[in-house]
């Protein structure tokens, strides 16, 4: 016991020295992902019709009893005035709630939400029930008449949020990246627009944005794609026309580098997003940036069982090693004319300075240090999040869903492989330069944060001196 007690040390020592070696090298070259990336088998290719006013309809087939349908309408909260801030979300959470018995009758499960770009409901069904839960949507995108249940709704999470606001974090993380625009304005609105919206706000917006141009409506699963496409005609294709110019008339995303600090010393421990302006959905560059995403890797140390320090992510080594941030999530968002890329942390009061450096040079590193190993394991990863996604109902048909509503073309899994495929370490290098390298950025904070490095130190780590 005396011997091993001193050379456990010495092993440990070169075991670490090992694997710091490995790191710095990059990830073990991995398996391919050719045995699984073909899954023609499950899946056919979309098939897409539109009505004559103008609304989208695809389908696509999938094995099995259930099917999912969603109706995507581009009529999010960037489509909305700052004095109505919130009227979107309001009209999703009304017309769910006057429909609240027919969606009992349906069986499945039916729900809705409100981004900054859409209102989106889904019925997830039988097969047999496809066309009722069609029909049933098709309701919901219309005004109702009584709002008041909805904005008491709305407000109660509103105040939730003010009493948590780690929880939204991203929206303030929006409102500091788009400053003094619609798309920084906050989904749910706030505490005084909200209780300002009446139902004839509601209609003002609803006739302003719903339109049969700006509504896609998708199905995936084993139902009958010409009694679905035939019901969906019927169900929304009563929609109202946008004169022309109206349809795409939304105002401009303006990125502005700033940062949104709210201190609550009380807090158990801090929450940081920072964040770079990002390129638009329909863009080349969103394939390097989903690998960038996959690149970073992730975790949470409260609920992961293999600590930090011993991940593959040179990010999440180095903030393992250091016990700097306990977790980390990169993210990429996507809009129709702009994007965001950045990472989410949380971390002790006391370890932020060291938090955000690490977070930095592994955002920087990629644009100068990426290997091809790193790429290849990231894209592995990546596609098997990808495959997971698509394999079901949902995610299929919010794939078919959101490439419509953004770029006129369905989104399948097939489609976002063979993107994936295309990239190399090269690719991730290039963006990694175009969207983070010595470039301006926004930040959203709460909680003990008095030792988070101002806006100037953290500009001034986007970048590497000796390039």
């Amino acid at each position: 016991h005396g011997a091993c007690a001193l050379l456990c040390p010495a092993i440990r020592m070169m075991l670490t020295a090992a694997v710091r070696r490995a790191s710095a090298a990059g990830p073990l070259t991995c398996r391919g992902f050719s045995a699984v990336a073909d899954l023609s088998e499950f899946t056919s290719a979309p098939a897409v019709t539109a009505t004559g006013s103008g609304v989208k309809i695809a389908s696509v087939s999938m094995p099995g009893e259930t099917s999912t349908v969603t109706a995507w309408i581009n009529a999010g909260s960037r489509y909305e005035s700052a004095e109505v801030n919130g009227v979107a979300y309001v009209l999703q959470t009304a017309a769910l709630q006057a429909k609240s018995k027919e969606i009992a009758a349906l069986g499945g499960m039916v729900s809705g939400y409100t981004s900054r770009e859409h209102i989106v409901f889904e019925a997830q069904v039988l097969n047999e029930h496809v066309p009722q839960a069609t029909a049933l949507l098709g309701e919901l995108a219309k005004p109702v008449a009584d709002v008041e249940s909805a904005k008491a709704t709305v407000a109660d999470e509103l105040a939730a949020a003010a009493a948590s606001p780690q929880e939204v974090l991203m929206e303030h993380l929006h409102d500091a990246a788009f400053l003094d625009t619609a798309m920084g304005m906050s989904v749910r609105g706030t505490p005084e627009t909200v209780a300002s919206l009446g139902a004839q706000d509601v209609a003002a917006f609803a006739a302003a944005n719903i339109s049969a141009e700006r509504t896609v409506v998708t199905a995936a699963g084993g139902m009958d794609s010409k009694a679905f496409a035939d019901a969906a005609a019927a169900a929304f294709g009563g929609l109202p026309t946008l004169a022309s110019g109206a349809v795409d008339a939304v105002s401009p995303a303006t990125f502005t580098g700033s940062d949104k600090r709210m201190r609550f010393d009380s807090m158990d421990a801090a929450h940081v997003a920072v964040a770079f302006k990002s390129v638009p959905f329909d863009s080349p560059e969103m394939y390097p940036l989903m690998v960038m995403q996959a690149y970073l890797g992730g975790f949470d140390k409260t609920s992961a069982t293999i600590p930090a320090r011993n991940l593959t992510s040179r990010l999440s080594i180095d903030q393992g090693e250091q016990e700097a941030a306990t977790a980390i999530s990169p993210f990429n968002l996507n809009y129709k004319d702009t994007g965001i890329f950045g990472v989410y942390f949380q971390a002790p009061d006391n370890r932020l300075e060291d938090g955000m450096w690490y977070t930095l040079w592994n955002l920087v590193r990629m644009a100068h240090k990426t290997s091809d190993a790193e790429v290849e394991f990231a894209k592995t990863q990546l596609k098997t999040q990808l495959a997971a996604e698509y394999s079901t109902t949902s995610g299929a048909a919010a794939g078919l869903a959101k490439g419509l509503s953004l770029t006129g073309r369905p989104s399948t899994l097939a489609d976002m492989l063979a993107g994936v495929d295309a990239v190399d370490a090269a690719a991730v290098r290039a963006v990694a330069k175009e969207v983070v390298n010595d470039e301006d950025h926004a930040l959203a904070a709460v909680g003990p944060i008095y030792e988070l490095p101002d806006y100037n130190w953290i500009r001034r780590r986007s970048h590497w001196l000796r390039y």
